[in-house]
């Protein structure tokens, strides 16, 4: 089988004139809300499934490499998942309103994670990935892209969220690889978003809500009910993919792209201050999506999909 998912995608991305948000500097000092947010605004993605009928639906993600013109986000396996449609696409929408085309997508067997690969000529500057061990208690920042998340319900279609709260618990034996279980509001739509440490880098990839009924976990994650069932059973918080999940999968499978990995945990500054606790977002002009806008429709890149693509690559053993 192929090792790849081949759309035969323009390399030109669809974008407007915006400049990319400032992009805090990202050591392991602890930052204010503000500060974090600035960096996850700067690196989440929206990554949306198109056809020859428009936006089928979305999910969130991460740009956690770029390599040379190649840029690479990760994602839950279950936003880019078409089965057997293989009239479906993907492009993702990045901070500086740019749409690209995916041009590539890698599916994990054994966990929810999934890559996708992009031409991207711009200056974008991936989210360092945590490797730390990660403890209840501990708090987190989550970024993601939300299904019909305007205020008015009319001007846009998507509004990217960022919440604060913090680690609840660590399970022993992960599910699906699911592992990092946090407090933080989340809604559909913001599978594969961000889970970020105190100093705005990203220790976890977000996947299932606390509002997702046994059913629901069981249909994403292609398992029995009674398996999904113990495992809502046993946690009902929302629950993330450590980033040491994704990166041992990704050694494993040959995936050697140049990832930002940091080992150190989030630390004072000098002056002892840290301005932590609650923080309410007001997303600005970068944050909010109208599709229609952007692309025009999506048919305009989904004309540039090779309908006789080959499967998405499935990592048997990794």
């Amino acid at each position: 089988m192929n090792k790849f998912l081949r759309l035969t995608l323009t390399a030109v991305a669809v974008s407007v004139s915006a400049q990319l948000p400032g992009f805090a500097q990202v050591d392991e000092i602890i930052k204010p809300g503000p500060e974090i947010n600035e960096i996850s605004q700067a690196t989440t993605l929206l990554v949306a499934a198109v056809s020859e009928n428009g936006i089928l639906g979305n999910g969130s993600g991460s740009l956690i490499a770029k390599d040379g013109d190649t840029c690479i986000g990760v994602t839950n396996a279950h936003v880019v998942d078409v089965g057997q449609n293989q009239n479906v696409g993907f492009v993702v929408r990045t901070a500086d309103q740019a749409v690209h085309p995916v041009s590539d997508v890698y599916i994990f067997n054994q966990e929810d994670l999934a890559l996708v690969a992009f031409e991207c000529t711009q200056d974008y500057e991936p989210i360092p990935l945590a490797t730390y061990q990660l403890s209840p208690g501990q708090e987190v920042y989550l970024s993601g892209w939300p299904a019909d998340s305007s205020p008015d319900g009319d001007t846009y279609d998507f509004v990217r969220q960022f919440t604060s709260g913090s680690i609840s618990t660590v399970l022993d034996q992960p599910f699906w690889g699911y592992q990092i279980g946090y407090t933080n509001v989340t809604n559909r739509g913001m599978s594969g978003g961000q889970v970020l440490d105190t100093a705005g880098r990203l220790v976890a990839v977000h996947g299932l809500g606390a509002r997702e009924d046994a059913g629901q976990i069981a249909a994403r994650l292609g398992v029995d009910e009674s398996t999904a069932a113990e495992f809502a059973d046993k946690t009902g918080f929302n629950y993330g993919i450590p980033v040491t999940t994704l990166l041992a999968r990704a050694s494993q499978a040959g995936f050697n792209y140049p990832f930002e990995v940091v080992y150190t945990t989030p630390q004072p500054p000098a002056n002892g201050v840290v301005a932590q606790g609650d923080y309410v977002y007001e997303p600005d002009e970068s944050d909010q999506v109208n599709f229609d806008n952007v692309l025009d429709n999506a048919g305009r890149l989904f004309d540039t999909i090779d309908a006789g693509a080959d499967l998405i690559c499935r990592f048997v053993g990794c």
